[in-house]
């Protein structure tokens, strides 16, 4: 994602600020206005993308997660 600055009225950005909402920022209320979703923090769109994967695939997966954990592990016991 690439960031712009941009310079705004006291005034307007005063009037953004009424609008603003608990946890969004100026960029959010902008974006709402504007009627533009910010496909970066739609999460649901993950949801279920996993499920028609071989369950190998998982086995894999998993074997490699333990392999991870147990090299961590190792990295952080004292001899």
């Amino acid at each position: 994602m690439t960031l712009k600055t941009i310079k705004i009225d006291e005034v307007i950005y005063n009037k953004l600020l009424e609008r603003k909402r608990e946890h969004e920022s100026i960029a959010d209320v902008i974006a709402r206005i504007l009627n533009i979703q910010i496909e970066s923090q739609n999460i649901k769109k993950f949801f279920g993308l996993w499920k028609s994967l071989p369950k190998e695939y998982f086995k894999i997966m998993e074997a490699d997660r333990k392999e991870l954990r147990e090299d961590v592990n190792r990295s952080f016991t004292v001899s």
